[in-house]
């Protein structure tokens, strides 16, 4: 290892694997960078739909725990934001920094579903819990994927699974998290792909809604892309990844 290199553990965002990240993880390697890409509890195909928010986060401690892992860049897409938000409280001598990448920052007391637009919350009370949830594909398409063409979209869609509903509906504990963020004893910054709508534009934005919340003191960078940039722009997201995680 040089001493520019640093360690990611790259967390995916809902109904996606670790095999997300493959095309950036291997950009990172080649450039001398230590890259994890665990799959949470609940994302795999064939998890049980019966587990909660807490038991994705206990998977990822466990994960840092089990690889002993330390002075860990410590990255989340989409809801992957608040798994590594919880996870960093929970194993906060094992974090660098914290990397938001088109993340949600949830409310301390929120549910995921709370942060969503009325009309999207909705589908939250539509799904049937033993079937899981999954986003239709029109939904993924025209907001997720919006600078694809309909063959990468409907590739990327394919390699999706329904994931626990609780994921998106279990109340937050992030009165901590938001203390030290703000505060500046746990580092933070937040990656935002320009092109990124998969929460629409105005009042529930995802950005820079959420990068607000991590305080005065958090690394605000952009990007071309959109929410799944991992895909379409995999060196670029790499290098600011790299931006976005160093001292």
């Amino acid at each position: 290892m040089t001493p520019a290199s640093l360690t990611f553990v790259l967390i995916h965002g809902a109904f996606q694997t670790g095999a997300i990240w493959e095309q950036t993880a291997g950009v990172l390697r080649a450039n001398g960078h230590t890259v994890h890409t665990p799959t949470l509890a609940g994302h795999g195909p064939g998890d049980p739909m019966t587990l909660t928010h807490a038991d994705a986060v206990a998977s990822l401690t466990a994960y840092l725990h089990d690889h002993d892992l330390s002075d860990v860049v410590l990255v989340g897409h989409s809801i992957g934001g608040a798994y590594i938000a919880q996870a960093a409280v929970q194993a906060l001598l094992r974090i660098k920094r914290l990397v938001f990448l088109s993340a949600f920052v949830p409310a301390a007391g929120h549910a995921l579903a709370d942060e969503f637009p009325p009309a999207d919350a909705a589908f939250f009370d539509m799904t049937d819990p033993t079937q899981g949830f999954l986003l239709p594909f029109p939904v993924i398409r025209e907001r997720a994927c919006n600078d694809m063409d309909f063959a990468a979209a409907t590739a990327i869609y394919a390699q999706m699974s329904p994931i626990p509903v609780r994921y998106f509906t279990d109340k937050l504990d992030l009165e901590t998290f938001h203390e030290l963020v703000t505060s500046g004893g746990l580092q933070a910054s937040y990656v935002n792909p320009i092109s990124d709508f998969a929460l629409p534009p105005g009042e529930y934005a995802s950005f820079p809604r959420f990068a607000q919340r991590l305080g005065p003191l958090a690394r605000i960078l952009q990007i071309p892309g959109s929410h799944y940039v991992m895909f379409s722009r995999p060196a670029e997201l790499a290098d600011t990844l790299v931006s976005a995680g160093r001292d």
